[in-house]
């Protein structure tokens, strides 16, 4: 890019946040799924969290405050594993009581919850949706033949006309353990395979994981409508042809794999996040910037073990659920670097933010004497960092960042500016 003397042009770069920040859930019970289906990047997302005692989470704001939204006809006695929201007010979630199934919804934020389902004996393992009305559930084989279903009604009713697949052996799936793409499904087993139809459920085919017994999760990049895939079972495996084949790919930690996903939306591609967890438990998030070659803990957790970890549709936004009733969230800030004059300042400098008091957003500007090494890492009262909006090298110039705080709560945060020598910080204030 040319620069005209006088003249100044925004430039935008990016950097990348990977900090996660503990919400307050007001719940001990064992989370065991997260989701939204909020679409828009930047704005305040709701999210459903559902666990065990029948417990079910509401936020609408990224999960800053959490609001029970369980009970209300869901048995205490319900042990929910998967949950998906549908809009704000509307959510599905599946659980079992001793060898039965059920599947409850709710269309007024968790105000009634209205039984939709049940099967004696069955298993229901995981829900998706391809738009608000249409939705699919696997769940453990009955009578021989999973137990798949249907709805065209936003999961009032469920049908499985149609969507007949035999049992092979004693095979079984696993929590969580689906991905759609459209009208693309993948759904793990513990039979060596993974199953896959290309129209949201009417056939299906049986794609081999070659060395993988158990497929706990699996996850496929929108990026090519699910060409790239990542499948966890004891190792980790990747596909780059929908599924169809699969090669060993290198993981850290140890244990089973028990949840993946990303944020293929991104500018920066193919990012994965994954959470593993051994059968002996582990409080340790595991990420990976390279798509997925090489992998490195996150984040981990002061207590409880990692059950699922849960994403947006833009992969911007993360939420990892524990065995505690903990919630850790992230905001992966692709936040665009405004270069407001590339003219070089007299020194280095950082400017309070404005607005302040704030909700949820403010920009901060700082300016740069000479090319250095630049972090700006927002922190709270306790010295935790909740963001780093900047970490990279920057020539001398004026620049211009954003700080969203959609996912915290309101109070007094720190932002530091690093650049060479220099290091200042200011204070700020949300009010939501």
């Amino acid at each position: 890019m040319v620069f005209l003397i006088a003249i100044s042009i925004p430039v935008l770069s990016y950097s990348q946040t990977l900090n996660w920040f503990e919400q307050t859930s007001g719940s001990t019970q064992t989370l065991t799924s997260a989701h939204t289906s909020s679409t828009a990047p930047n704005s305040p997302s709701y999210v459903w969290v559902c666990g065990y005692g029948g417990t079910v989470l509401r936020s609408t704001n990224d999960g800053a405050n959490w609001l029970s939204a369980g009970g209300n006809g869901i048995p205490a006695t319900t042990q929910l594993i998967n949950i998906v929201g549908i809009d704000a007010n509307t959510a599905v979630t599946a659980g079992y009581v001793g060898a039965n199934t059920f599947v409850y919804r709710t269309s007024n934020a968790g105000a009634n919850w209205t039984q939709v389902f049940t099967e004696t004996n069955g298993f229901i393992n995981a829900m998706c949706f391809r738009n608000s009305l249409s939705g699919f559930m696997t769940g453990d084989p009955v009578g021989g033949r999973w137990s798949l279903w249907k709805t065209t009604n936003g999961g009032v009713s469920w049908d499985s006309s149609g969507m007949y697949l035999p049992q092979i052996g004693a095979e079984a799936g696993w929590n969580n353990s689906v991905w759609n793409i459209g009208d693309k499904i993948w759904f793990g087993t513990n039979n060596t395979k993974i199953y896959y139809s290309t129209n949201f459920g009417s056939s299906w085919t049986a794609q081999t994981t070659t060395g993988s017994l158990n497929s706990y999760a699996v996850w496929f990049s929108p990026i090519g409508g699910g060409n790239e895939g990542l499948m966890g079972g004891a190792d980790m495996y990747r596909s780059s042809n929908y599924g169809a084949n699969w090669t060993l790919q290198a993981s850290a930690g140890t244990g089973n794999f028990g949840g993946i996903t990303g944020g293929p939306n991104l500018i920066v591609s193919d990012l994965f996040f994954v959470y593993t967890f051994a059968v002996r438990g582990t409080t340790a998030l595991y990420a990976s910037t390279n798509n997925g070659t090489n992998w490195f803990i996150n984040n981990t957790a002061s207590a409880g073990n990692y059950r699922y970890i849960g994403t947006n549709y833009y992969g911007n936004k993360f939420w990892g659920v524990r065995s505690n009733g903990g919630i850790s969230y992230l905001n992966f800030l692709i936040g665009g670097i405004n270069t407001v004059n590339n003219g070089t300042p007299e020194g280095f400098s950082l400017s309070q933010n404005y607005p302040n008091p704030f909700n949820p957003e403010t920009k901060i500007q700082f300016q740069i004497q000479k090319a250095s090494d630049v972090k700006l890492t927002v922190f709270d009262q306790l010295g935790r960092t909740v963001a780093s909006l900047v970490n990279e090298r920057l020539a001398a110039g004026t620049y211009e960042t954003e700080f969203n705080a959609a996912g915290i709560v309101s109070g007094v945060y720190f932002y530091k500016l690093e650049a060479g020598d220099f290091s200042e910080i200011k204070k700020m204030m949300l009010i939501k």
